[in-house]
């Protein structure tokens, strides 16, 4: 397993593989949303980033060495600007309507986790819920989930 993930690690390393050859890659995916969330109020503290790992983990129920590998991944592929529709299409044609809430549950936590909810995070958090196909009442759901409030 643990070869496995250097593996990948050194493919996503290397400067020629591209977004598409991820194409099968769900949790880097779902990882890349939550990044995004995480860097869309330009203040990132280590709260955020370990929401967004504690997110992953929870998800994919992944070791902290994955974990920490795939987030690491997401955080340097997240400065390329690449359309959220290509992250939510590896989703949308992956995941069970239960999964795809459970991970809008997770993205809400990483903009809570900072006790700060700014309106671009809000913005991307409904982009997202759109992209995925989630019904309004689900995406108000998850966010009080999230929050602790149901």
């Amino acid at each position: 397993m643990l070869d496995k993930v250097k593996s990948f690690i050194g493919k996503m390393l290397n400067e020629s593989e591209t977004l598409t050859d991820l194409s099968n890659d769900i949790q880097l995916a779902a990882a890349l949303l939550l990044v995004e969330v995480m860097n869309a109020d330009d203040k990132i503290d280590e709260r955020e980033r370990n929401a967004v790992q504690t997110g992953l983990k929870n998800i994919f129920e992944m070791t902290d060495e994955k974990t920490r590998a795939v987030f690491e991944i997401a955080e340097n592929r997240a400065k390329d600007v690449i359309p959220l529709q290509r992250y939510t299409s590896i989703l949308n044609k992956a995941l069970e309507p239960e999964a795809k809430l459970k991970l809008l549950e997770q993205i809400w936590r990483v903009v809570f986790s900072d006790d700060e909810m700014d309106k671009y995070e809000e913005s991307l958090v409904r982009e997202i819920a759109e992209l995925l196909y989630i019904r309004h009442s689900d995406f108000i759901f998850a966010r009080q989930r999230a929050k602790g409030e149901i």
